[in-house]
């Protein structure tokens, strides 16, 4: 019996010579074989259930290429989860960057599964439309000649309920765009295997599907592919540029075809990347046959996330106007200006995979960085803002503040690097540049408290170069960087360059703010530090106790820069010889310290130091040793182990050990420490090359100790 056409009805079918099943309308003669029935709906359409792919079929894009370099373990993991995929999923999202290869590995899958799947589809999903159109390619496939869909959504639907109705199949979704129009495929489908390629970080279990990061390929890979493709070793020109690539795949394979067509060496490609990156990365002359370039790849990316959100593409061209490292996401959303926008803004780039934010920090490609800067101008204004973020992201005290040192530190190679942009591209508005130079003045603090005095003095002296150019000679901020410039100064050793600086600064805060003045008399007091340094102790003594008298009168006695003036006093008396009054004050701002700071303040832990240096100056050797253990023993474990202040205090008990006659143990506590202010400050620190003086005078004094029966 066959179903009526019109009204439903089944009627017999017979001068048919037929067998097996058939679906449409039937015109034979001769005999019926079986019980062969025709299924023919009021749409002409057979229930996509019926309908059964006998002959093998799959319509890659392109196949893929002959090696898949460095990702073995990836295809292995997305073969593994095809296979087996977990209890509530049937497929894998495969996610990443432009140009990384997502696609490559998804073909490089679909080759290793040919033999299990009958049928491998390939849907490119750039859009809504895309992926109805290539669903309504599949369902016209499967139902050659068919004309009763009436649009291609029908047929895009009768593929999907094809899809769920039948086994022996792989469904590739390439390149999504919008993963609510894939999510609504799959979850109509509801079942698998299905692999989606995208650059879309969201929550792809929500569809059912395993996500797997794709990566850049490590510099060693890359260089091997460089290698590979152009007959050029493998050396460390190539692990160079690899790197430099940034391990994607596409502009590795990019600049193999013009390694190849200009017969250049690794070397020739970087010089060119490095100076004209757009132009190199951006030419239609070195795409492959299918028309792929980096620079399109990537800009077609920011340009997608502009349409959404064009704050989110200045917000990642700000990004790049800081250092290739890692960017601590408290710089581009300062906690103290929070705002919705601005994270808002960061999410949907990582979405996008144009940045990667993980555990407060954000990345972004080296590649991208380097395309997006080089058409950047000061009219696109991510530079004022870089240095307007930059300036907000600073912590409040760069000296006693050790929670935020590490905050400190990552803030350096972004301070120079946008230091170095701004440079580079000119015009930067006045207050952009007071901002940045406000950022070296407190990484050139912070450095100068660790004790790296160099690296101090390069960044104090262009935050006062900048804050003049923006502000004026005179201004309260110039005056405080070149105030901090003189300290670098002094403790680099140039005493006399001190001098003249914190005199010029001290003569403009006379002007700017009188005698009286919190940072006059700070001034004063680091000019008495220096007057110290160059051996001028009287002149100290005499303008440190009036700098004292005129602070406690000011500002009370417990006031911080009180118990500096009288830390500064005593360090003084003690150069004088004046060791018992100099103990006396020592002792008194310990215990104003201690109740006005707390004991584990880094001012505080300078106290037990002083009163051990003075014991050893008074002779009292086994008082200087059991004070200075307790400063190593309290300052390693307030400020660790290779801090300035740390090393100072172990420098300094090896010699009370060296004076107590225990040279073994002050010879070994000066060789650890040589090799700590080496590692940690560098060899040529002025604490450097005391502690390799003062390891040379241990081993002297070593040397020549007299052996156990008397003899030398």
């Amino acid at each position: 019996m066959a179903e009526d056409a019109a009204g439903g009805t089944e009627r017999e079918v017979t001068g048919n010579d037929l067998s097996g099943t058939v679906h449409g309308p039937v015109v034979q003669a001769r005999t019926v074989v079986g019980g062969v029935h025709t299924h023919i709906h009021e749409s002409g359409l057979p229930p996509a259930s019926d309908v059964h792919a006998f002959t093998p079929v799959a319509n890659p894009p392109r196949p893929p290429s002959g090696r898949l370099w460095g990702r073995d373990d990836d295809l292995d993991e997305v073969v593994r989860q095809l296979e087996a995929p977990s209890d509530d999923g049937f497929g894998v999202a495969l996610v990443g960057m432009p140009g990384v290869g997502k696609t490559e590995l998804a073909l490089h899958a679909a080759r290793k599964l040919r033999a299990r799947y009958r049928l491998t589809w390939w849907v490119s999903a750039q859009d809504g439309g895309a992926v109805t159109r290539g669903l309504a390619a599949l369902a016209h496939h499967l139902l050659p000649g068919h004309r009763q869909w009436r649009t291609p959504a029908d047929a895009a639907a009768w593929a999907m309920d094809w899809l769920h109705h039948h086994d022996g199949w792989l469904l590739v979704l390439d390149s999504v765009e919008t993963p609510s129009d894939v999510a609504a495929v799959l979850a109509r489908i509801d079942r698998g295997p299905v692999v989606v390629t995208t650059r879309w970080h969201v929550d792809w279990t929500e569809c059912g599907l395993a996500a797997t990061t794709v990566e850049p390929l490590p510099a060693p890979v890359g260089a091997a592919w460089l290698s590979g493709r152009t007959g050029l070793d493998a050396d460390d020109g190539a692990h160079r540029l690899a790197a430099d690539l940034g391990g994607l795949p596409l502009a590795l394979q990019q600049a193999s075809a013009y390694l190849r067509a200009q017969g250049l060496s690794y070397e020739g490609y970087q010089r060119l990347l490095d100076a004209e990156p757009g132009e190199l990365l951006d030419s239609p002359a070195w795409t492959d046959v299918y028309r792929r370039n980096t620079a399109r790849s990537l800009r077609l990316s920011v340009d997608a996330v502009a349409a959404l959100r064009p704050s989110a593409v200045h917000l990642l061209r700000t990004a790049c106007c800081y250092a290739p490292e890692t960017i601590p996401l408290g710089l581009l959303a300062p906690e103290s200006q929070t705002s919705l926008r601005q994270r808002s803004d960061i999410e949907l780039l990582r979405s996008y995979s144009l940045i990667t934010a993980d555990g407060g920090s954000v990345s972004i490609h080296q590649l991208l960085r380097r395309l997006l800067r080089s058409g950047m101008t000061v009219d696109g204004g991510e530079a004022a803002t870089a240095c307007e973020l930059l300036r907000s992201a600073l912590p409040e005290d760069p000296f006693s503040t050790v929670a935020d040192w590490p905050h400190w530190l990552r803030l350096i190679s972004h301070t120079e690097a946008l230091d170095a942009f701004v440079d580079s591209i000119g015009g930067v508005p006045g207050q952009a540049v007071a901002d940045l130079a406000g950022a070296l003045h407190g990484v050139g603090t912070f450095m100068l408290a660790q004790g790296w005095t160099g690296q101090a003095r390069g960044s104090l002296a262009r935050a006062a170069e900048r804050r003049t150019a923006a502000l004026g000679e005179e201004h309260a901020d110039t005056l405080a960087s070149r105030h901090r410039l003189g300290e670098a100064l002094r403790a680099l050793g140039s005493h006399e360059e001190a001098l003249d600086v914190h005199s010029a600064t001290l003569d403009a805060r006379l002007r700017l703010h009188g005698a009286e003045h919190r940072l006059t008399l700070q001034t004063r007091e680091a000019l008495a530090i220096t007057c110290k340094a160059l051996g001028r102790t009287d002149e100290a003594i005499v303008q440190h106790e009036a700098i004292l008298r005129d602070r406690a009168t000011a500002l009370g006695d417990d006031h911080t820069d009180v118990l500096w003036s009288m830390h500064n006093l005593a360090l003084t008396y003690k150069q004088a010889g004046r060791l018992d009054e100099a103990l006396h004050l020592h002792r008194q701002v310990l215990e104003r310290r201690t109740a006005v700071l707390g004991p584990d303040h880094p001012d505080t832990l300078r106290c037990l130091h002083n009163i051990a240096n003075t014991h050893h100056d008074a002779r009292r050797y086994e008082e200087a040793v059991a004070a200075q253990e307790q400063s190593v023993a309290d300052r390693v474990r307030v400020l660790g182990p290779e801090h300035r202040d740390t090393l100072r205090s172990q420098s300094n008990l090896a010699d009370s050990y060296l004076a107590a006659d225990r040279v073994p143990e002050a010879v070994a506590l000066h060789e650890r420490t040589l090799a700590q202010r080496e590692r940690a400050l560098g060899p040529e620190e002025p604490d450097t090359r005391w502690s390799r003086e003062r390891l040379e005078a241990a081993r002297e004094q070593q040397h020549r100790a007299p052996g156990p029966d008397g003899s030398p």
